[in-house]
């Protein structure tokens, strides 16, 4: 009798619990579709602002607003936002939908839109009104709307997206329509850079392809700019007084520019021309370390006995290219020989080297303005020496590389211990003898194609390769190009 009373009060239990749950869940879900009785209210972050123009990203604004009320109804509210310069009928309306009680503005975003589509002047003050429209999702129930609300607001003229050099400086020239880009500052309002080439010249800046006005030109000073908006303002350009390699940095915003002259090439490609390539352009090579040299290392024929030969900037004959050429026209095959350049539109004096035709390594360096012009014959021959090759340091001894159809171009597949190696040419006892070095002392292979030093007299810079990972290699070596590739297997 008494364990049928305890089930019976355990089952009352259950039952009055789950009515708890129950109501207590009924009740929440009442609360989430009644919306209650507060009236529609907005608010904004601030009573009056003058948007920034350097923080186009930042937060200008933001507006916030109750729910309102649905009446009871349960139905879900949908809510529109409005702002207006003057009135509503020309009001810029936002229908933000259900559950969305703020929206928020950047001071490009708001700038724009008063300017834009509000109509407000640049730089001009507006009593900007907003209100907020709450539409309850059912029938006959009028929509809630909120009283106008006033902000102070003051506009700024917006800048240029894009920036575009222009000028006799400039590689494209006066060509408005293909004027060369700069690059706009991640994170700095105004900020453009631009790196490269300038010719000497006239330089100032447009914003639009294919148009010169608006233009920032030359202000006060050279570290200064000036937005020039019509044909009556003084059109004053940068004047770049020497041809080479520059960093632009500017902001159109504090109007201040800065023109750097760097401490590299005027020119990163050159082309070898003349009689021996019947006029045709062929690039020469790169140091593969220093920028100013470039290498022509090639077998120069012709039909004639000599021949000639300059050094092109650009693969045109035109009367403005430059070309690189000897000081005294005709000058033969030598080293450190004086190098000048002009082009015919600066000079109608047409000096240009002229060779026996052959073999040669030519070597120019445009930062000293020095070129070396070398006969080469290539050794039948070339050997590993040191410690990491089969026959260590016994010069006389010297591992034999394998030749290839190509006299300038040697093979070998070999093991390899740690320790250092270079290669001779020509395995003279006394060490005085031709060898090609590494570019630098202590170089481990890089797998790559990588430059070689030729010495020939002697190891002079003595720059050995390291083997640090002993094991199979396969060595490619041009002794025209002078270069190498140091592969392990």
């Amino acid at each position: 009798m008494l364990k049928n009373n305890l089930k019976f009060i355990a089952s009352l239990f259950i039952v009055h619990f789950s009515l708890f749950i129950g109501l207590t869940s009924c009740s929440e879900n009442l609360m989430e579709l009644n919306k209650g009785k507060t009236p529609l209210a907005i608010a904004a972050s601030r009573d009056s602002i003058a948007l920034d123009i350097l923080n186009p990203t930042a937060n200008a604004l933001t507006y916030n607003w109750t729910t309102g009320t649905n009446y009871g109804t349960g139905a879900a509210i949908s809510y529109q936002f409005q702002i207006a310069a003057s009135n509503f009928e020309n009001a810029k309306t936002c229908n933000l939908g259900k559950n969305v009680t703020s929206i928020a503005f950047t001071n490009e975003e708001l700038n724009s839109i008063l300017l834009n589509e509000l109509g407000v002047e640049k730089g001009a003050e507006v009593n900007l009104q907003a209100r907020v429209i709450a539409t309850v999702l059912a029938e006959n129930i009028e929509p809630q709307i909120t009283e106008p609300l006033l902000v102070n607001i003051k506009t700024y003229k917006p800048i240029a997206k894009n920036l575009y050099l222009l000028g006799s400086a400039s590689p494209n020239g006066w060509n408005a329509d293909n004027a060369l880009k700069m690059n706009a500052i991640n994170g700095t309002a105004g900020g453009f850079t631009w790196q490269g080439r300038l010719l000497a010249g006239e330089l100032k800046f447009i914003t639009a392809l294919g148009e010169f006005l608006p233009s920032y030109n030359r202000g006060a000073n050279e570290n200064n700019l000036f937005l020039r908006e019509n044909d009556s303002q003084p059109d004053d350009k940068f004047n770049i007084a020497a041809s080479g390699m520059y960093r632009i940095s500017l902001n159109i915003i504090a109007l201040t520019i800065s023109i750097e002259v760097l401490d590299a090439p005027e020119f990163s490609n050159l082309w070898f021309v003349g009689g021996f390539t019947d006029w045709n352009f062929v690039e020469m090579r790169p140091d593969l370390l220093d920028p100013y040299i470039f290498y022509y290392n090639a077998e120069l024929s012709s039909s004639n006995a000599t021949d000639v030969f300059k050094i092109a900037t650009a693969q045109d004959f035109d009367d403005a290219v430059i070309f690189f050429r000897p000081a005294v026209n005709g000058q033969g095959a030598g080293t450190n020989l004086s190098v000048v350049k002009w082009s015919i539109a600066e000079n109608p004096q047409d000096n240009q080297w002229s060779l026996v035709a052959g073999t040669y390594k030519i070597k120019l360096n445009i930062g000293t303005m020095k070129i070396d012009i070398v006969p080469f014959a290539p050794f039948p021959m070339i050997y590993l020496v040191g410690e990491a090759t089969p026959n260590g340091w016994n010069i006389e001894q010297a591992t034999e590389m394998q030749a290839t159809a190509d006299p300038n171009k040697f093979t070998w597949t070999g093991h390899l211990t740690t320790g250092e190696m270079k290669f001779t040419c020509d395995r003279q006892a006394d060490w005085n003898g031709a060898f090609f070095l590494a570019s630098a002392g202590g170089i481990s292979p890089s797998g790559s194609d990588e430059p070689m030093i030729f010495s020939p007299n002697g190891s002079n810079p003595d720059n050995k390769w390291v083997i640090y990972d002993a094991g199979t290699y396969t060595i490619e070596l041009d002794q025209l190009q002078n270069i190498v590739k140091i592969t392990k297997n």
